[in-house]
C-alpha cells in the first residue's frame, strides 16, 4: 500500500529523520535521552507527508506529528505505529493517532529486548510508548502496550499473538497501567482482566500503581 510504502522511506537509512525543536521537548518534558529517542527511529513528520503516512486525511487543526514507529523482535518494524497530534484535536480527544484497520500491538524497545526475552527477569508492562522508554532507561525490561485495552484484539479477550514471543509462564510481571487506575473504574476494570488474561497464561501479575499526573 502507499501508505506503507511512505513508512518504509521514512524508516530507511536513506531518510535521516529529525525531530522539532517542539516534539523534542515533549520527549524531553517525558525524561526521554536523545539516545533512545534516536535509537527506536522516534521522528517528526514532514507536513507533506501526514495523510500519506497515515492513510486519511490528518485535521488541519493538527499542524505537526511526532512518529513513533513500533520495532520488532527481529531487527525491523511492524506496520503499526502511532503519531502524536500537535495540537491535540480538542481537549479530551485522542493525543494520538495510528492508521487503521490496525490492531494492537506492543511497542518493543530495542535497548532492553534481551531482557525482556529473559524468562529470568521481571517483565514490565507499561501503559504508553513515552513511559515505557522512560522505564527502559532505567535498565527495566519494559515493553509498553497502547491503552489500557491493548493487550486484546476488540472483539476477542484472549492476550494479543505477540506474548508468543514472550515467555511469561511463571514468570513476575510488572502490570504498569496509568495513574488513574485507582479513580478510574474502566482503568481498573481493564487493568484486572489484563491480570486475569496473564495469570491463565501462568505468568505472576502484579499491579503497580504510579502517582496521578498533576
Amino acid at each position: 500500500m502507499m501508505r506503507d510504502a511512505h513508512v518504509r522511506f521514512l524508516l530507511s537509512a536513506a531518510y535521516p529523520g529529525s525531530v522539532a525543536p517542539l516534539h523534542r521537548a515533549d520527549l524531553e518534558a517525558s525524561g526521554l535521552h536523545a539516545d533512545i529517542i534516536t535509537e527506536q527511529r522516534i521522528m517528526s513528520i514532514p507536513p507533506n507527508m501526514f495523510d500519506r503516512v497515515l492513510g486519511f486525511r490528518v485535521p488541519a487543526v493538527a499542524t505537526s506529528l511526532l512518529l513513533f514507529p513500533y520495532p520488532d523482535f527481529d531487527g525491523g518494524f511492524m506496520d503499526m505505529f502511532q503519531v502524536k497530534l500537535f495540537p491535540r484535536l480538542t481537549d479530551d480527544g485522542p493525543k494520538y493517532l495510528q492508521p487503521r484497520g490496525t490492531a494492537p500491538r506492543f511497542y518493543l524497545i530495542r535497548s532492553v529486548l534481551p531482557r525482556v526475552l529473559d524468562p529470568t527477569v521481571p517483565l514490565y508492562l507499561v501503559e504508553g510508548a513515552k513511559k515505557a522508554l522512560a522505564a527502559a532507561q532505567l535498565g527495566l525490561a519494559a515493553v509498553g502496550f497502547n491503552g489500557i485495552h491493548g493487550w486484546h484484539t476488540r472483539h476477542d479477550r484472549a492476550l494479543l499473538d505477540d506474548f508468543v514471543r514472550l515467555p511469561i509462564g511463571g514468570r513476575r510481571v510488572e502490570l504498569v497501567p496509568d495513574g488513574d487506575v485507582a479513580t478510574n473504574p474502566a482503568v481498573e476494570s481493564g487493568a484486572a482482566e489484563f491480570a486475569e488474561a496473564l495469570e491463565a497464561r501462568g505468568a505472576q501479575p502484579r499491579l503497580v500503581m504510579l502517582p496521578v499526573a498533576a
